[in-house]
């Protein structure tokens, strides 16, 4: 059984609770990642995605540079330990209805799972099949 931390993206990328909306749309697009960990004097406090920018800021027409990364974040940040397998990661983000799911080793934040990288999971099963 394949593990979690074998699909997740790593290092994470991590921005400021007072940063503004801009500053994280900014950020993922030059690192073209679609997430960002939320820290607030060093401790991871959120999640912010490209869906959190799009839904709470562009489409409510809000100005992206007056917005604070704390006022869009998701909190807590839901997580799963790397050495689970990536089938109960998938089943664990469908329940949560989550895109993106922090990944840990000893309690602290090392990857991010997307949906994406469960595409390359079960994708990879189905070309084996043919």
């Amino acid at each position: 059984m394949e593990e979690v931390g074998d699909y997740m993206a790593s290092p994470v990328f991590r921005i400021e609770s007072d940063d503004s909306a801009q500053d994280a749309a900014a950020f993922m697009e030059g690192n073209q990642i679609g997430s960002l960990i939320v820290q607030q004097v060093g401790e991871d406090v959120g999640i912010v995605t490209e869906r959190d920018l799009t839904t709470k800021v562009v489409a409510l027409g809000k100005d992206a540079s007056d917005i604070k990364i704390s006022e869009i974040m998701t909190s807590p940040v839901l997580t799963m330990d790397r050495y689970l397998p990536v089938e109960e990661a998938n089943v664990f983000m469908q329940k949560n209805k989550i895109r993106h799911l922090a990944i840990t080793e000893e309690d602290r934040i090392v990857g991010i799972l997307s949906v994406r990288d469960l595409i390359g999971f079960f994708s990879k099963d189905f070309r084996m099949q043919e």
